[in-house]
Formats: C-alpha cells, structure tokens, sequence
C-alpha cells in the first residue's frame, strides 16, 4: 500500500464511515499513513500478556521486544520462558531493556536468558565505567515485533505491576494495542535502529524487513524516536490533531506535564466549543511528578479543561482520541522527557472504529474517576501548594 502524503481520491481511499473532509485533515501529521491494517485495543496486561505471549510463541523467524521495565518477577518469568523457546526454535530473538529501568534487576536473570540464545541489550546503562553509559536520555519504549508482521506497543511495561489482581499483580491501568500488517514495518525499524547504534550484534535488514501483506482495512502510522532523529515527532501528531478538534478530545496520561503549547492549545480547543477532559492518576507512583503535575492542574481548570482524577490501581496509560477520528496509544508521556531525551513509540491510528472503541474505553474509565472542580482545587492547603510550586520548578527534568 503506498504511504498517504497528501489527500487522496475516493477512489484511492477505503471508504470511511464519515466524510472524507472530516478524516482527512488527520492524515497530514507527522508519520506517514499507511493503508491495510488491523488493530486491536488491549487493556490492562490481562488482555495484553496472553496476546503478546500467544505471539512470540508463534514466531517462525524474528522476534525483536523491547521494555524499559522487565523485572524478575512472574510476569518477568513468563516472557522470559516465552523467548527462551523462540530461540531455542531457532527463531532471532533480541530484547532491549533500560540501563535505569532495570537497574534493580539481577544480571543473572538475563545472563540466563543470553545462555538460553536471547540477545540483550543493555541501553545506556547508569554506570560510568560501563560501555555507552547514560542518565538522561533513555529508552523508554515498549514495544515487540514478531516476523514483522505482528506489532504491539502502549504503556505496558513487563513486570507484576500490570499482571491482574487476581494474578497476584497489583493491577494497574493501561492501553496496549496489537497492529497487524505494512505499519508494523516502521516498529522493526525502530528496533533494529537502536540496535546498530547501541548493539554489538549487528542484525542484517533483509532477515526482518520482507513485505508486510495488508491484514485489514485501517489506516495507521507508527510515530517514534531515534537517536538524534525525531525526536518531536509524536508531540508534533499530538498538537496536530488537538488544533483539529471539532467535538472533543479525550486525552489519558499518567504523567501529565504538559508545557505552555499543549496548554495553549486545549485552551484554545475549549474557545472553540471543543470538550476537553484530561484523565490523571489521583495518586502517581512517583510523588515528585505527581506534585509537579498538581501545580499544573489551576491553569488547566481555569482554561475550562476537565480533568479527572483516577481512583483505582495506578493509571499508567497514554493515550487521546478525538473526534471519533483520530487516536493513539503508546510510550508517550505529554512531559518535556518524553519528546526531548527519551526513545519513545506510538501507534496513530486514524478512522471511526478504533478511535470509537478508546472513546468507549475512556467513557468506561472515567465512570471510576473523580472530577475535580476549581472551586475545590482553590481550597487545597498551603503545604500542599508549597510543595506543588516547589516540585514544579524541576517539572522540565521529570
């Protein structure tokens, strides 16, 4: 299928459920559109472990995965069986981790994968005397590709923090979704990118890039980081659509600090008669972010965006949808770290049904959500904002 640059016919296009002046304008951000895919929303890791499992266990040829979290844990244990048998068919087997968000892990855990046929791949690892050491800039990506025909990519790390309760997992809420056909290309790609330049084995193209047959009939683009290449390209999709908004825009996002654009322009979306709502975690994982995020929150509300604060396991998603016409899902944080030192992937997706099903999603979620008024917000302690305008000051460094 080629890639979507400009405006197409009727003719060229699958004809969408909506009129074509009202999709096409979201065909026109960054990442090129491709044609011929079937994606599928997974929630939570009850619904993407398996999937993911399923897959790797299927491969015949490649299998590339990367995670900035895999602990030695339950989960952990499981895909680490899943590829040690991929390798052992045969199959090339490669998993990235994050120097840092591994760093509490035991090296035996994936020595003993290596052993098994796995090549790792350590990236940046917060150690001065290590080779291509690192702290700022990390890999933040979650992603896996089998044959370069089946992709995956949200918010979900590997770890019993996504595993479900009655699991034994601690349960906590996010998005992955599995993209079948031509748009996985460009996950491969970015897999094997960071590969060449951090790896020490360097992977041939033609053993992962054959043809990728068309699966369904979804236009999607997948939007990633590289070293020193692209690094705005999902902030630039981001802004892009919100500035297109008609009806609504619906955004997730577990670490929300968004600067003065992203401020500028939900703002500007409400003018317009857009409903906007922001979903954040009412308690984050990391009270540092989370303080930071709060000193946000008056500008927001003053600005007439909704925000809703989420009650149960922690929120980790990070996902928008808008207008029934475009979505995405994937690593991103809407913080400065995300478009400006992280290795970061999202799956675009323009079209009424996937982008239907995260509105269903997100209408579901926010039934278990707080709304927070102004006029609550204004009556918080003094202590607490202190500390929010305090941990605001560092929010660029988050």
């Amino acid at each position: 299928m080629p890639l979507l640059r400009k405006r197409k016919s009727p003719s060229e296009i699958p004809a969408p459920a909506v009129a074509d002046e009202d999709w096409a304008p979201y065909c026109r951000f960054p990442g090129h559109m491709i044609g011929g895919n079937d994606v599928r929303l997974l929630v939570d890791g009850g619904q993407a472990f398996p999937a993911m499992l399923e897959a790797i266990d299927g491969a015949e040829r490649t299998v590339l995965m990367e995670s900035y979290i895999f602990h030695d844990d339950e989960a952990g244990r499981l895909f680490a069986g899943a590829l040690a048998r991929a390798a052992a068919r045969g199959v090339i087997t490669c998993l990235g981790v994050d120097g840092l968000g591994t760093m509490h892990v035991p090296a035996a855990f994936f020595e003993e994968m290596e052993r098994a046929g796995v090549r790792v791949l350590e990236y940046r690892p917060p150690s001065p005397w290590r080779r291509q050491w690192g702290l700022l800039r990390r890999n933040h990506r979650k992603l896996l590709v089998v044959d370069n025909a089946v992709g995956f990519t949200g918010g979900i790390n590997i770890g019993d923090e996504w595993l479900p309760r009655e699991q034994g997992g601690l349960g906590w809420h996010d998005i992955h979704v599995r993209i079948e056909g031509p748009a996985v290309r460009e996950l491969t790609r970015l897999s094997i990118s960071t590969w060449r330049t951090h790896g020490e084995v360097d992977l041939p193209p033609h053993e992962f890039l054959p043809p990728s047959p068309a699966a369904g009939d979804t236009w999607a683009a997948v939007v990633g980081s590289r070293e020193r290449k692209r690094r705005k390209a999902i902030r630039q999709s981001y802004l892009h659509a919100i500035n297109r908004a008609r009806r609504y825009i619906y955004l997730a996002n577990a670490y929300f600090l968004p600067d003065r654009a992203y401020r500028h322009a939900l703002g500007n979306a409400v003018k317009r008669g857009v409903d906007v709502r922001v979903m954040v975690p009412a308690r984050g994982d990391i009270l540092a972010v989370q303080l930071a995020s709060q000193s946000l929150y008056g500008r927001l509300l003053r600005r007439g965006v909704r925000l809703f604060l989420w009650n149960d396991a922690l929120l980790h998603a990070k996902t928008a949808v808008i207008d029934d016409l475009w979505a995405t899902a994937g690593s991103f944080n809407i913080d400065h770290r995300s478009w400006a030192m992280n290795l970061e992937v999202n799956a675009n997706i323009v079209g009424p049904v996937f982008a239907g099903r995260l509105r269903e999603q997100f209408e579901e979620d926010q039934q278990r959500c707080t709304e927070l008024a102004y006029h609550v917000w204004r009556r918080r302690p003094w202590p607490l904002r202190f500390l929010e305008r305090f941990f605001g000051l560092f929010r660029r460094w988050m």
